[in-house]
């Protein structure tokens, strides 16, 4: 996997991410959990997405689960949910990319 220092970085609308993840929230299409929870977890996979550009799918979970577990105690979400958010993530980012 590419450093993210050498390797050019991904760009996206963290703003516009994270609101639309908060009205899939609100209409209650996300999950049981406070918004914060998932928010924490969008940061971190959007973290993970934009520092490794170059990296397969499969790298980029290997990271976030690194990420995920250091941060656990301070996490509700269990992983299966949380991999299953960020990988939905990821993908409406590079969708709204390929749109613009």
């Amino acid at each position: 996997m590419q450093n993210p220092h050498t390797a050019s970085r991904r760009t996206l609308d963290l703003d516009a991410e994270m609101a639309y993840w908060r009205s899939v929230h609100a209409i209650g299409r996300l999950g049981h959990h406070d918004f914060d929870q998932y928010r924490r977890l969008l940061r971190m996979g959007f973290e993970v997405y934009m520092a490794w550009p170059r990296a397969s799918e499969e790298q980029l979970y290997r990271v976030l689960q690194d990420s995920y577990h250091r941060h656990a105690p301070a996490l509700a979400v269990p992983w299966d949910e949380a991999r299953w958010l960020v990988r939905h993530a990821w993908h409406h980012a590079e969708q709204a990319q390929s749109m613009h």
